[in-house]
């Protein structure tokens, strides 16, 4: 079996709260093809590790890799912009937006300041359709959940 390729690595990652601990040297590290979740107790750090890797937070200390680059991700559309982003237990729509604002909120394609909703629609569209939902209407309102 040929050995798996390093995407992503944290490494001695920690991360403190009002001088409360809630990462202490952690080390992560995930291969191409992998997919993890990630369980433990309330308090564990769960959020926090992951809030680190997609650029929520910043880390007190450690290093974050991405295909073994150093990488400083200082805002969550610095993580997206490097195809980091995490899919989380719990999704709440905005249910005042349609289906294409609520996929791309926070990246909506814009020129001179305005929203180019030809291109989001045509942008989640594309991606409803990779996922076999190409009969969902990008232009309606999102569901309640």
């Amino acid at each position: 079996m040929p050995e798996s390729k390093i995407i992503l690595q944290a490494k001695n990652i920690s991360k403190s709260f009002a001088g409360h601990a809630a990462l202490v040297n952690v080390d992560f590290t995930l291969y191409a093809g992998e997919v993890h979740a990630l369980l433990g107790e309330n308090g564990a750090g769960k959020s926090t590790l992951i809030k680190i890797l997609t650029g929520v937070y910043q880390q007190d200390s450690g290093e974050v890799l991405l295909e073994n680059r150093s990488i400083a991700l200082s805002s969550p559309l610095k993580a997206q912009a490097l195809g980091i982003g995490a899919v989380y237990q719990e999704v709440n729509l905005l249910t005042n937006l349609t289906v294409a604002q609520n996929l791309f909120i926070g990246r909506q394609p814009t020129r001179f300041g305005f929203l180019q909703q030809h291109k989001l629609d045509e942008q989640a569209r594309s991606i409803l359709k990779k996922y076999g939902l190409e009969n969902i209407d990008v232009r309606s309102e999102a569901p309640k959940c």
